[in-house]
């Protein structure tokens, strides 16, 4: 028997996760992701077109394609010269079904069909929208770019939501509310997370949900968001914006090479503390992949370079259904 399994969230933690479980015959998948992104590639083409953003709806679609395939590196495929130098080809092809049939859901519905993907990729909300973060200091940011772009030793977010009220599409909430797992992370907490957390009805969806709510916790903090941030204090703010508690936490326990720390402490983001101790939820396992992604220098915003494992992780989640 199939078992349903949701994914909230979007950019190469949620693309991760969905590698590794779309190998597997045993589930059904729905990738529901942010509506907020507006850095790079997709927010040019959202300002240009006020559509949905693409970007993680395109990473989505990416990750649950058939492997191997030439649809599936050509929607990967990013410009390096031009007029369209840094945009995505898979942002370019979703923004042309957009405009020529009239609706993003239905953009996204025919590029699952033309991918031939395993699951469902849906956007968290029918319309953009846009971040708003509060900080500590009482100053307050406005959209992710800006929140991702802030610079080390920033005041921390004390409050993160939208600028406009936007509710949760019918299509999310149903399939949360049949859902057998919901995953959040890995990903940036704040604007990949979070973000996909905010539209109004997503909290009454997760909590009338019978499915377990997992966080996959994250290898390194990040500057801009989460500095100094330890396990428990990512895990206080996941359930602060789910409005529920979370079932099961996963914890990679792996130890990184020193020339691979020493770059991520150059750009002051480090390991993450585990301070969860005898938390009875969390499954600490080796998770995370050894071999470092090379950055995309035509890509003009800042990936990580260590990642989780895609079978291990799905291996993992799969464990605890």
């Amino acid at each position: 028997m199939e078992r349903n399994i949701v994914t909230i969230g979007g950019g190469t933690g949620t693309f991760v996760v969905l590698s590794g479980l779309r190998r597997r015959s045993d589930v059904c998948l729905t990738a529901i992701v942010s509506s907020a992104d507006d850095g790079g590639s997709t927010g040019r083409l959202r300002d240009a077109y006020g559509i949905l953003p693409p970007g993680d709806a395109r990473q989505a679609l990416v990750a649950l394609a058939e492997e191997d395939t030439m649809l599936r590196e050509l929607f990967a495929y990013r410009f390096s010269k031009g007029d369209i130098a840094g945009h995505n080809f898979g942002n370019l092809f979703i923004t042309a079904l957009s405009q020529l049939l009239g609706s993003d859901s239905a953009a996204l519905e025919e590029a699952s069909r033309i991918l031939r993907i395993k699951g469902h990729v849906l956007s968290v909300s029918e319309y953009p929208s846009r971040l708003l973060a509060t900080l500590e200091d009482g100053s307050i940011i406005e959209g992710e770019h800006s929140i991702e772009e802030r610079a080390l030793g920033s005041s921390r977010i004390r409050k993160l939501a939208l600028t406009e009220k936007k509710i949760i599409s019918d299509a999310a909430r149903d399939a949360i509310k049949g859902a057998d797992m919901i995953v959040l992370g890995p990903g940036d907490l704040y604007t990949s997370t979070i973000a996909a957390l905010l539209p109004d009805g997503m909290q009454e969806a997760i909590a009338t949900s019978a499915g377990k709510v997992v966080y996959v916790l994250n290898l390194f903090t990040k500057v801009g968001q989460t500095e100094g941030y330890s396990a428990q204090q990512h895990v206080t703010e996941v359930e602060r914006y789910t409005g529920r508690g979370i079932d099961a936490i996963l914890v990679s326990t792996n130890s990184f090479p020193a020339d691979t720390i020493s770059l991520y402490a150059r750009e002051g983001e480090l390991s993450i503390v585990d301070d969860l101790n005898n938390d009875p939820r969390v499954q600490r396992l080796s998770l995370a992949s050894m071999t470092a992604v090379p950055p995309v220098p035509e890509d003009p915003v800042q990936r990580s370079l260590v990642r989780h494992d895609p079978t291990k992780l799905a291996d993992a989640l799969i464990s605890l259904l």
